[in-house]
């Protein structure tokens, strides 16, 4: 392979001298421009119309009152699991970018674009927020306190200080990523120029601005790492303060950031299969992408291990009365069908499945696997909520226990309006970034192509790859 002088990514000339013309940025662009297929156009109209549909009966909830505490479960459990969910995946390409894994260069601008899904998050629930009923400790809600009730420096207002911070780094990682791409897309799309010329702020490619855009990315890369686990920890840590049955855990910060992690991993697996089967890009999708995703899947799973059990022991054998009663309602109770099904989601079958090399290393393996980890995820916080918003407060003063067990809540028709709205909304925000947007970097993959290439070696052929830097 040639070496080439310069830094991270080269100007046009420098590359077609060096390997002749590189086709991958006109086909990336072809895709992009093209005209959107009418399954897109289907799966658009629907999410924005379960989005309507769950304002509206967000709307019909915050009227119709606050009696029935145990139907906020549900909320909480969307909300808990749609922002840290999603707001986990672009991680996934800061981490490889920090590690040189070349091999996440076709994911990784899908990665970023998930951030957009912090915009939806913010917009759907923080109504829902300021009106949710009081716990027993005399909370307004989880994160706010009746004004004049508690000081300026309240780790509640920190925690929404963290989480809109959260958000506006991945916004501004995602744009400093997209930057180059918008220059092309300024000198070759019609229509669109002056949209893209202002998002490309005045981008053309010199040394100066590509090293400028490696160390901006590094470090914010780096703060984001470290807000993931601030916001996961202080939304946790809200929960726990609580003092809650079900929520008193020294594990619990922890656990949650490892769930965002983990679900993360599976809705971009999930994706990444999307583009390959339906969006065209099976030219730059192959086997090393998935088959990354799923190793990181199984060794995540692994680990979810680790915090059921450790958690478990410390309901277990702390022996507290009330905690007794969550567990008895968890493995012998209403709740034990979604106890059992959240283990055998989340670690059964990634387990068992992705140990196996013809699963691991198919095209339909990992997908279908984090679809079953998405599946666990979303009930492994429904058991976190749903049982300690179920409890009646009312205990027995002689064994200081709980008086009744609850039954299972069953969402009505309003509740899943709110909770189908809050998934959709953010897949349509996501689906229209997606007309504006390349989701496959076009930079970063005439990058890949450049420093990448196909050599016989005995029986087999292995990709050959350089380091840009």
């Amino acid at each position: 392979m040639k070496k080439i002088k310069n830094s991270l990514i080269y100007p046009e000339k420098v590359i077609e001298r060096s390997l002749g013309k590189v086709p991958v940025s006109k086909e990336l662009l072809n895709i992009h421009n093209q005209k959107r297929t009418s399954s897109f156009k289907f799966f658009f109209y629907i999410t924005g119309l379960f989005s309507i549909l769950g304002i509206a009966g967000m709307i019909l909830r915050i009227s119709d009152g606050f009696d029935n505490l145990s139907a906020w479960s549900y909320y909480i459990t969307a909300c808990m699991f749609i922002f840290t969910t999603f707001m986990a995946a672009p991680m996934l390409s800061m981490a490889t970018k920090v590690a040189r894994g070349n091999w996440r260069r076709p994911i990784s601008r899908m990665s970023e674009i998930f951030c957009i899904s912090g915009i939806a998050g913010l917009l759907f629930f923080t109504p829902i927020l300021w009106v949710l009923p009081s716990l027993e400790d005399g909370r307004k809600t989880l994160w706010f306190f009746d004004p004049g009730k508690v000081p300026a420096y309240s780790p509640h207002i920190w925690t929404m200080l963290a989480v809109v911070a959260f958000v506006l780094t991945a916004l501004t990682l995602l744009w400093l990523n997209a930057r180059p791409d918008f220059a092309i897309l300024r000198d070759k799309s019609k229509g669109k120029s002056k949209l893209y010329s202002f998002l490309a702020a005045g981008w053309v490619g010199s040394t100066h601005q590509w090293g400028a855009l490696r160390d901006r990315v590094s470090v914010l890369g780096i703060f984001y790492f470290m807000l993931l686990i601030t916001v996961h920890y202080f939304l946790a840590s809200d929960f726990l303060m609580a003092m809650i049955p079900g929520w008193v855990d020294s594990l619990y910060p922890a656990t949650q950031a490892h769930n965002a992690i983990q679900g993360g991993v599976a809705i971009l697996t999930i994706s990444i299969f999307i583009m390959w089967k339906w969006g065209g890009y099976k030219n730059f999708i192959g086997l090393d992408q998935l088959w990354g995703l799923g190793k990181l899947l199984f060794g995540i799973s692994l680990l979810w291990f680790w915090f059921f059990i450790s958690s478990l022991m410390v309901l277990w054998y702390g022996k507290k009365p009330n905690e007794r009663d969550v567990l008895q309602i968890l493995m012998f109770g209403n709740y034990l069908p979604i106890f059992v099904s959240t283990f055998f989601f989340v670690c059964i079958v990634p387990f068992f499945c992705l140990t196996l090399d013809k699963i691991r290393k198919s095209f339909y393996g990992p997908p279908i696997i984090a679809l079953s980890v998405l599946i666990g995820n979303f009930l492994d916080r429904l058991r976190h909520y749903g049982s300690a918003y179920s409890l009646d407060r009312t205990m027995d003063e002689a064994t200081h226990r709980f008086a009744n067990l609850p039954e299972i809540a069953i969402p009505n028709i309003v509740d899943l309006m709110v909770i189908f709205g809050a998934v959709s909304f953010p897949i349509f925000l996501i689906l229209l970034v997606t007309k504006y947007i390349p989701v496959i970097s076009i930079w970063e993959n005439r990058e890949y192509k450049l420093y990448g290439s196909h050599e016989k070696y005995y029986k087999t052929e292995v990709l050959v790859e350089g380091k840009p830097y």
